[in-house]
């Protein structure tokens, strides 16, 4: 038994259905379908993805959303890396089960069997992102290099389908970011996504042609991290001014497509917050002001769900690294200050960003609609397939 996981990062399922996609079409026909599938808020990428990829929720993984503060070292971490993750990911069970998983287009490959060479080029690009980000803020800003660069990193599709046809592995995870780029840059309700989705799914047609005509029994499963919203309005940092509550900002910093806003009390305190699609959390030094910041942001209606620590538990996001407090940008709007979100966004708790396909198709899977499963649920569900045993995961196996 093998799988093979493609992962279309920031698919939104609606979309999926409306979209021209004969294989994943098939796909479904004849295997386990999940008609409502939830990712974990925030709905953000290396949050989902180590969700995925561990079978666990962001208490666990303490990938909470990119940045974390830290008040010992009185500075930010970014964590869009599985360098912070705190569980063990699909590939660090595997190979302890002594099997193997390889990682195509990705950076989340902890455990992956990989080359040096790929090794190396990702501790690289690590080095670049921990310590050169006026480097990374320009590759943000020009893609077609960021693209070049990123392939030598983390693979592409012709190495996965190598690999497949050498039976170098029993589990591919396969990865495609075009989705989230088109949902970025032309918003999820574009022709240019559904377009980007079918072109995708002309590529797992490559793939299904390959495995019948070697006539392998590999299971398929489609899915994706987090979903899209389009932007209907933009709003500027000043919508997190906090003066009503005796704070002022003090800096900003440009981190990776996400602003770090630094903010100086009355009393000479300080706030710590990470703008990060349409998601922000606060870190403050004084911990008794946490209430009257958060009705004060409350107040506004291009802030929805504004929660303190406490209250965070519903969503199984609570960790050392997790801020005082939390909140989603509301349903059409997205922060003006940040390059990526041109057309469209995530990071939020609209239907749209946090439900995502989830499909198991091929390999003897049975053919059967499911209700409702998670995507903590998709690694028990891999696991069991290939006959591993591993209780220490959040979700269940959904086969």
């Amino acid at each position: 038994m093998e799988v093979v996981f493609f992962l279309l990062d920031g698919c939104r399922p609606d979309k999926l259905k409306e979209a021209n996609t004969p294989n994943i079409d098939e796909l479904k026909e004849n295997g386990t379908v999940v008609l409502r599938c939830r990712t974990v808020y925030p709905s953000l990428t290396a949050v989902g993805h180590m969700s995925i990829l561990t079978g666990c929720y962001p208490e666990k993984t303490g990938i909470i959303t990119h940045f974390y503060w830290n008040w010992n070292e009185r500075k930010f971490h970014e964590i869009f890396s599985d360098e912070y993750c705190q569980a063990k990911t699909i590939f660090e069970i595997l190979s302890d089960a002594g099997l193997s998983g390889g990682v195509y287009g990705a950076y989340f490959r902890r455990g992956a069997k990989d080359s040096l060479k790929k090794r190396m080029l990702k501790k690289a690009a690590g080095f670049v992102s921990e310590h050169m980000n006026f480097i990374m803020n320009y590759l943000v800003r020009h893609p077609s290099l960021y693209k070049k660069l990123r392939t030598r990193v983390v693979g592409a599709f012709d190495e996965f389908i190598r690999d497949y046809k050498d039976k170098k592995h029993s589990f591919y995870y396969m990865m495609f970011n075009d989705t989230d780029k088109a949902g970025h840059k032309y918003g999820s309700d574009s022709k240019e996504y559904l377009e980007t989705i079918e072109r995708l799914d002309e590529r797992i047609g490559e793939f299904l042609t390959l495995a019948k005509k070697l006539g392998r029994k590999t299971v398929v499963v489609v899915s994706a991290d987090h979903g899209h919203i389009p932007l209907r309005s933009k709003i500027s940092i000043e919508k997190l001014d906090l003066s009503d509550a005796g704070y002022e900002i003090e800096d900003v910093e440009y981190v990776s497509a996400a602003a770090l806003i630094h903010y100086k009390g009355e009393k000479g305190d300080s706030i710590h917050a990470a703008v990060v699609s349409r998601h922000v959390q606060f870190w403050f030094e004084n911990k008794t002001r946490v209430e009257t910041v958060a009705d004060v942001l409350s107040q506004r209606r291009e802030f929805e769900d504004v929660r303190t620590k406490d209250r965070l538990d519903e969503y199984r996001l609570v960790n050392e690294r997790t801020g005082d407090l939390a909140l989603a940008v509301s349903n059409g709007y997205g922060f003006d200050f940040l390059p990526i979100g041109e057309k469209g966004d995530h990071g939020g708790l609209s239907i749209e960003e946090m439900y995502v396909p989830l499909i198991f198709g091929g390999g003897g899977v049975k053919a059967q609609i499911l209700k409702e499963g998670r995507v903590v649920d998709i690694t028990p569900t891999i696991l069991k397939l290939l006959g591993i045993d591993y209780p220490y995961v959040q979700g269940r196996s959904l086969i």
